[in-house]
């Protein structure tokens, strides 16, 4: 009888099949990491498509009026947060999917703060760092999400949209030059009634809805964002540090690239600086931004304003 050995591998042999798996992993992992980014970057933009409708439904409902970007509609005003409303609850019920309502899961109070983070379902950006900062946000400092601490921070209302529009600025209560925007802000006055801090209008004010962001992507608490967020410098939580920094006070989808939802229903990634060449921000006038009275042209590192900020973007990493 013959006796048989089996015979094993060599050290050469197991070295060169590490080798190998080693490069494939070295050549899959990276195309993993696009392909994620890229479904990252697709979730986002039916996020802010499904937003834009749900405005659009609102604003149907509304005789074309779009909601407050912020209204603070209790009588302990800014020292109770639960009782601020944002265009994020008045779009709500019309997308169903988004934000945390009913009973504060810390104290049981209903409709109080939340302390924990959540869900925030079409109103959280896949990609956004600071969705449940809890850094900032006026009196919600130290509690996680957007000011309401009901929603995420990741997409705001472009404040902006309607600078354009009517003209020279007007000088408003606060002694603040403005060109009027399409988002109504209500505000408590410290006397038991209100100030209008613009009255907003109605969407046949555009002369380019399907050019005109609505909604866009923030890191900061707040419910709106203007044209300065993508060149202000900030962190990964949203807050801001100056220039040169590694973060924007808006949110980057990569590349360059944000997430804009348009006055008209559609939504689209754009490359940032377009969004300034082309307008998109519905400011780039000598009326664009809010300044001080007597001032006729704000400026930007002594640029006007689109040029100011654009220089400003180029220092921002995330941007580059």
């Amino acid at each position: 009888m013959q006796s048989s050995q089996k015979r094993g591998f060599t050290l050469i042999e197991l070295l060169v099949v590490i080798a190998i798996i080693a490069i494939l992993a070295a050549i899959l992992f990276p195309v993993f990491a696009q392909a994620k980014a890229a479904a990252k970057r697709t979730q986002s933009m039916s996020n802010v498509k499904q937003i834009v409708l749900g405005l659009t439904m609102y604003t149907n409902d509304s005789d074309d009026a779009l909601p407050a970007t912020r209204v603070v509609d209790g009588p302990n005003g800014w020292s109770d947060p639960s009782e601020w409303r944002t265009w994020k609850d008045c779009v709500l019920p019309y997308i169903k999917s988004g934000g945390r309502t009913g009973v504060d899961m810390a104290t049981g109070n209903k409709n109080g703060l939340y302390n924990l983070r959540g869900d925030g379902g079409l109103f959280q950006d896949p990609q956004n760092s600071a969705a449940w900062s809890d850094q900032g946000g006026n009196a919600t400092a130290g509690y996680p999400g957007d000011e309401t601490t009901r929603f995420p921070r990741s997409y705001a209302a472009n404040k902006d949209a309607g600078r354009n529009e009517d003209g020279p600025p007007h000088t408003n209560q606060f002694g603040v030059r403005c060109a009027d925007t399409l988002w109504p802000e209500v505000y408590p006055d410290g006397n038991g009634g209100y100030d209008v801090y613009n009255d907003g209008g109605q969407l046949s004010r555009l002369t380019n809805p399907s050019g005109t962001a609505a909604i866009t992507t923030t890191r900061v608490a707040y419910p709106d964002a203007d044209s300065s967020y993508p060149a202000s410098g900030g962190d990964g939580a949203g807050n801001g540090t100056g220039l040169p920094a590694s973060y924007s006070q808006a949110a980057s989808d990569g590349a360059s690239m944000i997430p804009f939802a348009y006055f008209d229903g559609h939504a689209k990634m754009r490359n940032i600086y377009q969004t300034y060449a082309n307008d998109d921000w519905d400011a780039m006038t000598e009326y664009n931004v809010c300044a001080a009275a007597g001032d006729s042209w704000a400026t930007i590192n002594g640029l006007p304003w689109a040029q100011g900020a654009v220089q400003n973007i180029r220092l921002i990493k995330e941007w580059n």
